[in-house]
């Protein structure tokens, strides 16, 4: 029969180095699941709310550009809407000038929905990244001078900003200018189509591309 005092020994004895190890090595193990799974749950949601405020963005840009163009008017029985190209370095992009009932008000003093010659244009910032300005000088009549050095942001980190347009017999056109004295002149296209292209952070090569028609109800 064993002493008691060898009874009390072995009762009290401890753990041993190597269950101390696996121990700390099963809790390292449960950790660092928690820590991948918690990291991966944060990284899809902000990566959810990355595209939340891209895809807001590019609606409120299209619709307002829309709105802008269904308002267009005649003046002196004319339209007047001016598309073209623009290189700024390496990379080119669309531009679209034109004249129409759709003043945007930030002074006590004008009117809401006055004539005023808009311009959809895009500039590179400090950064070296493009942004889409929109110019909205009140007019009383359309006029030809560049209003690309005035404006607001109206939609960041562009790639690309292009249009399409199509006449009454459903044939495209990669421009169009009202002054031209071809089948352009003085009249609207029927129908137009304008691509927004817009950077993806979480993956370069697959950026956000967003396009929308938009059918011109006034024909002269």
């Amino acid at each position: 029969m064993p002493a008691p005092d060898s009874r009390r020994c072995a009762a009290s004895r401890g753990f041993t180095l190597l269950e101390i190890m696996i121990a700390v090595f099963i809790l390292g193990v449960v950790l660092t699941t928690i820590y991948a799974a918690y990291t991966g749950t944060l990284r899809v949601i902000r990566d959810i709310e990355d595209e939340s405020v891209i895809y807001k963005m590019a609606r409120i840009t299209l619709d307002r550009m829309t709105k802008d163009l269904v308002s267009l008017q005649r003046f002196e029985g004319k339209f007047f809407l001016h598309s073209e190209r623009k290189a700024i370095g390496v990379s080119e992009f669309g531009s679209l000038t034109f004249w129409c009932a759709s003043h945007l008000v930030f002074e006590q003093d004008e009117l809401p929905g006055a004539p005023a010659s808009i311009t959809y244009f895009v500039k590179r910032d400090k950064e070296g990244e493009f942004s889409l300005w929109r110019s909205d000088v009140l007019e009383a009549r359309p006029s030809v001078e560049d209003k690309t050095d005035r404006g607001v942001i109206i939609c960041q980190n562009i790639q690309g900003f292009d249009f399409r347009f199509f006449d009454e017999s459903g044939r495209q056109y990669d421009q169009w200018d009202t002054r031209s004295s071809s089948t352009q002149k003085d009249k609207p296209p029927a129908m137009m189509e304008i691509d927004l292209i817009m950077a993806n952070g979480t993956d370069p090569e697959k950026p956000y591309k967003f396009t929308t028609k938009i059918f011109f109800p006034v024909r002269k």
